[in-house]
């Protein structure tokens, strides 16, 4: 799968540097993880106001991504990842020293709308520069290595707070914010084709490019499915630290290393991904996805619902999960920003939003139900998850493809169809 677009990166570097784009904002979150409930006690405050770290981060993602993305297919990719990557290395520098809680969630607010240009313009560079279905393997690999950085940064996160506190969990963020900047604004060329295509202004563009993405019931199929699935495993991610250390009496070191288990399950499912992009076709892998995810979620609930909470439990279930969305994700994401290649950005901005948005709800519904054990954490996480597969038998029932939107001159890889 040669790229269409020459590149000054060995194809494997090529796929380490957009997982590390898109991996960014992840990271940045799930770092600190082990840490939530030693925050909680240095800020003096209570686990909703530290859950509120992340839901404002998310908040802040979701909506500057539909900034980005329509305005990389305008003016280019380039100059607006050096600027969000930009935001986020300021932002994560100043939480490194924060020195209240306010503080803290003012600087997570303002890392988020830095945060969100990697995965935004990571996954339109990558359908730039490859086609459709070549796109949807190129995500696969990049998947391993996006479920391996978040799913590491909890082990790292917990040595850390272990051995100095959870300063140095940001502090390492802004490491790794600060070589990925360096690489994007020496290495990484313009890849967007289509720069002065367009004759409207930026705005009139954005509202054009959205209201066509509205429109398509593809669209909608693949966005709709893989948020649901993204916000059910963000509600575990998000409620699982105060389960494991504050229920269960772990430590931020051992929480670390529990969290390395569903890495197993996505970096096989990821593999999976890979070999059965080639053998079954994009979309036919999205009830495949759907199917795994629902099944996790069901066990999540029956495991630990009317029951005292134990590890096995709550990391079985996950891991089921994770191998599920491995091979859910890489397809719902490139047939989402695939339905209108030329408007790649705003696609891949309008998916983010709404995977965001959901994530954003999942958590703020859940801090709102929370009773101090993990039926709050248990009932988010598995209630999302399991509606995927009703929407997606109610978007897409059971053709054995989403319809897609009629094919545009730009978008020759796309067979016509029915919106």
């Amino acid at each position: 799968m040669p790229p269409s677009t020459k590149l000054p990166f060995h194809p494997a570097v090529f796929v380490f540097f957009i997982a590390g784009l898109i991996a960014l904002g992840h990271v940045a979150t799930n770092i600190y993880s082990p840490s939530m409930p030693a925050m909680a006690d240095y800020f003096g405050t209570d686990s909703a106001a530290i859950l509120t770290t992340i839901s404002v981060y998310m908040l802040a993602f979701a909506f500057a991504q539909l900034v980005y993305g329509p305005l990389s297919d305008r003016y280019g990719r380039r100059p607006l990842l050096i600027l969000g990557l930009s935001i986020f290395v300021v932002a994560s520098i100043v939480a490194t020293f924060s020195t209240s809680i306010e503080m803290l969630i003012t600087m997570r607010f303002i890392q988020g709308l830095g945060a969100c240009a990697g995965p935004i313009i990571g996954r339109a560079v990558v359908r730039d520069v490859y086609g459709r279905e070549d796109a949807v393997k190129v995500m696969a690999y990049v998947g391993i290595a996006i479920g391996t950085a978040p799913a590491m940064a909890p082990l790292m996160g917990g040595f850390l707070e272990t051995w100095y506190g959870w300063q140095a969990s940001f502090a390492l963020v802004v490491v790794f914010s600060v070589i990925i900047l360096v690489v994007s604004a020496m290495r990484l060329p313009e890849t967007n084709k289509f720069i002065g295509t367009s004759t409207e202004s930026g705005f009139s563009q954005l509202l054009t490019s959205f209201g066509r993405l509205l429109k398509s019931r593809a669209f909608h199929g693949y966005v709709w499915t893989g948020s649901a699935v993204f916000g059910g495993m963000f509600a575990f991610m998000a409620g699982v630290p105060f389960i494991v250390i504050d229920m269960l009496d772990y430590s931020p070191t051992e929480f670390g290393l529990l969290s390395a288990i569903p890495i197993f399950g996505f970096v096989s499912g990821s593999v999976v991904a890979s070999r059965l992009s080639g053998i079954i076709g994009l979309d036919r892998m999205v009830p495949v996805g759907v199917v795994i995810v629902s099944i996790s979620a069901v066990g999540l609930a029956v495991f630990n619902l009317g029951s005292d909470p134990s590890i096995l439990a709550l990391y079985i279930p996950i891991t089921v999960m994770a191998f599920g969305v491995a091979i859910l994700f890489p397809s719902s994401m490139a047939g989402a920003i695939s339905v209108y290649p030329e408007i790649a950005g705003a696609g891949a901005a309008l998916f983010g939003f709404v995977q965001m948005a959901t994530s954003f709800g999942t958590i703020q519904l859940m801090s709102l139900i929370d009773d101090g054990t993990q039926s709050a954490m248990v009932i988010i996480s598995s209630s999302i998850t399991l509606s995927s597969i009703i929407i997606y038998l109610i978007l897409v029932g059971l053709r054995p493809a989403f319809s897609r939107a009629p094919a545009t001159p730009a978008a020759d890889s796309i067979p016509p169809g029915g919106n």
